[in-house]
């Protein structure tokens, strides 16, 4: 017996007013449905599958070979979405846990025990519900005896059904054999919903139990960017309090945005306006900003990151960047270098107590340990077609304002000369000098006017 996930994220969200669809947008720099995605990840025993609207172009990219897809060609409801995913079932014998894909904020374990709650109960149909203070546009469990018999959305709810404050979250547990008994068998309709399901089971004297949550919180929808910021700050608030409960020094936290996916090891800084994204690891002794930026960063022990910002890049122990620098895609920078202001690095390999201080762009460098490079100095990577890679030594000196074209490489104890452009590989243990000589014309100034003496 198999058991498996729906998630329903073919919404367009069009009180957002963008053509996104609104399960792919983005929370702390993570979709929204890869949040729903991860809280599953592990409880079923199938991919999980997703039902979108878009041909799984959105969507493939954010979750890959984590989930399955199915389509729906129309935006005819959740109940019809439902159906649009019944031809991945494959074992009836099992149950489909569904939900929405714009509860961000669900639990992996909160999901667990509905699950149990559902196997042990013995139900055909099981939902999970909550109270609310406020039940607002949610809709309301309607009870006979006690026994759920319907789910009323509000702008069908009466007066008195208005009332009441239990509500659905929208996630269900099916057995697989019935779902399809449980949506209408043709398909005049124009916008089916999925609590029809709940009336019909109930008609169909089927056993449906309903599971009772106290964590209001997890159940928050995102509609529009406002419910969506509401959402991001809640997972801020509770990411920042369990770092700094963990040893992390966070200088004004409410100035500080770190991801659910950041691993920091006690003993780090982070000061204000700092922005930690992505899988970043900080480990123990860094000192993160103020105003800098990290997504998929890996920092290591004892390095120091002011006014910067680094993508998919790794900072090694004691090094120091910034302030505005900018490091990414696949760079590593090893340890004891310091990477000054206004220094970019693109995909490339920067060795032990290298120091690039000013003003400089390596692009696509494999840079070896003890380098010394001058301010203004630039690989030069680009052909008009390739890049290519420049490959540079040890302790070797770069001076002022010099250009390597690529492809080039320089090797160990190499001086060059400021001002050079370098077009030639450069052996071990030589001086290169490429610049035009000076020619000194003396008096020649005197024929222009800011040349001549005054009388």
């Amino acid at each position: 017996m198999k058991n498996y996930a729906i998630v329903l994220a073919a919404g367009q969200g069009k009180r957002m007013k963008v053509q996104l669809p609104k399960c792919a947008h983005l929370i702390l720099k993570k979709p929204m449905a890869k949040y729903v995605i991860d809280a599953i990840d592990g409880c079923v025993d199938e991919k999980i599958l997703v039902v979108d609207s878009n041909g799984k172009n959105i969507f493939e990219e954010i979750f890959a070979s984590q989930v399955t897809y199915a389509l729906q060609p129309s935006h005819l409801g959740t109940g019809d979405a439902l159906r649009c995913a019944l031809k991945n079932i494959k074992d009836l014998e099992g149950y489909s846990l569904i939900l929405p894909g714009d509860v961000p904020l669900i639990d992996k374990q909160e999901l667990i025990n509905f699950m149990n709650f559902h196997g042990t109960s013995h139900a055909d149909v099981s939902v999970l519900t909550i109270h609310m203070k406020d039940p607002s546009n949610y809709g309301r469990i309607i009870r006979e005896n006690g026994q759920i018999v319907a789910i009323r959305e509000k702008n069908e709810a009466s007066k008195e059904e208005l009332e009441i404050n239990e509500v659905n979250t929208g996630i269900y547990c099916i057995k697989n054999s019935i779902i399809n008994t449980l949506l209408p068998s043709d398909n005049n309709y124009t916008h089916l919903i999925l609590p029809i399901i709940v009336e019909n089971a109930y008609k169909s004297g089927l056993i449906v139990r309903t599971f009772s949550s106290n964590n209001e919180e997890f159940y928050y929808d995102v509609n529009d960017f406002y419910t969506l910021s509401i959402v991001e700050n809640i997972i801020k608030i509770a990411t920042n309090k369990k770092h700094l409960l963990n040893g992390v020094n966070i200088i004004s936290p409410e100035t500080v945005t770190i991801s659910s996916e950041v691993t920091i090891e006690p003993g780090v800084t982070i000061y204000p306006n700092t922005f930690i994204t992505g899988k970043s690891v900080i480990k123990s002794g860094a000192i993160i900003g103020p105003d800098s930026e990290l997504h998929n960063a890996v920092i290591d022990e004892g390095a120091t990151i002011r006014h910067s910002l680094i993508v998919d890049s790794a900072v090694g122990k004691e090094t120091t960047v910034g302030p505005f620098a900018h490091l990414r895609n696949g760079t590593f920078v090893h340890d004891n270098c310091r990477i000054g202001n206004f220094v970019e690095i693109k995909n490339s390999r920067i060795g032990n107590g290298t120091k690039i201080s000013h003003l400089t762009y390596l692009g696509d460098t494999d840079c070896g340990e003890n380098v010394n490079w001058g301010c203004g100095c630039v690989t030069v990577n680009y052909d008009g077609k390739f890049k290519n890679k420049t490959t540079v030594g040890d302790n070797v000196f770069i001076g002022c304002n010099t250009n390597l074209i690529a492809p080039i490489s320089i090797g160990n104890n190499v001086f060059i000369a400021a001002g050079s452009t370098i077009t030639d590989d450069i052996p071990d243990e030589a001086f290169s000098i490429a610049r035009t000589r000076q020619i000194t014309k003396e008096d020649y100034a005197r024929k222009y006017s800011y040349g001549k003496k005054k009388k």
